[in-house]
């Protein structure tokens, strides 16, 4: 069964009702996807050369949840990781894929690079967004 991932454009303080509403809801901007977690958030950290971003976020602690042990669960991402990915020029977006696929659980997902560059070209817009509306990037999950 794949893990739904999903990256939205949110305050904060938006986590329970989106708990509540997401999917269904369409009131946050947001990157629909499977198996894009915490985990593979945090080797996409590594490859941006940032080693404690990365073992920040595999310590996140979910925000929100509707069921502690269940999920859906949100997470508040670390604005770092936002403003990085912002700030990934085009130019570098095929190395940061490379490396980014080449990580130890993106590689265990079967993330290839080219599936990479597509995500960072699909979650760049959300990070330079969310970093100019000053707002995190939450991560939510269900299994």
């Amino acid at each position: 069964m794949a893990v739904l991932t999903d990256i939205l454009v949110a305050p904060a303080t938006d986590a329970p009702a989106i708990i509540s509403e997401w999917p269904n809801s369409k009131r946050w901007p947001s990157l629909q996807t499977t198996g894009l977690d915490w985990l593979v958030l945090a080797d996409l950290a590594e490859a941006l050369g940032q080693a404690a971003l990365a073992r920040s976020i595999e310590n996140l602690e979910a925000s929100s949840s509707a069921d502690e042990t269940e999920g859906p669960w949100v997470y508040v991402l670390p604005t770092e990781l936002r403003d990085h990915i912002a700030s990934i020029a085009s130019s570098d977006l095929s190395t940061v894929a490379e490396a980014w696929s080449d990580k130890e659980e993106a590689k265990a997902r079967g993330l290839t690079a080219q599936d990479a560059q597509r995500l960072l070209l699909e979650i760049q817009p959300l990070a330079v967004s969310a970093r100019d509306g000053k707002k995190p990037m939450l991560l939510w999950v269900s299994m």
